[in-house]
């Protein structure tokens, strides 16, 4: 099996699951792939809240952010999910990630820092 394009380090925290996606460059195919894997990892141990921190860089178009944002209510479904993004260019509107999402049913908001993010799952 093929070793996976980026990092993946995982914390239980009080109140919720921390995961933080690491790794040289940013595509769809790695994201996706992190996030299906952190999905399932949920699913398996009953993770209401999660806080997932994004950090790879690179620059995802526009088709690609509601691509994976269409996705992501199903993969999360029943999960409230905090997103950090860092270095991950979204073009034109950083919010469409959440919009998109959102409008498809799914529990997530998209913060600016991990103690924004944090404040939000411990106030749920």
């Amino acid at each position: 099996m093929a070793q996976p394009e980026y990092g993946l380090t995982l914390e239980d925290r009080e109140g919720y699951l921390y995961a933080r996606i690491t790794g040289d460059r940013d595509s769809y195919e790695i994201t996706l792939a992190a996030v299906t894997e952190i999905a399932a990892i949920c699913r398996s141990r009953k993770i209401p809240k999660l806080l997932l921190e994004h950090d790879l860089p690179g620059k995802l178009t526009t088709l690609e952010v509601f691509k994976m944002a269409s996705q992501l209510p199903d993969l999360y479904q029943g999960v409230h999910v905090g997103f950090v993004i860092h270095r991950t260019v979204i073009p034109d509107n950083p919010q469409f990630l959440e919009n998109v999402a959102r409008n498809r049913g799914g529990q997530g908001r998209l913060f600016a820092s991990v103690p924004e993010a944090e404040s939000w799952l411990l106030s749920l």
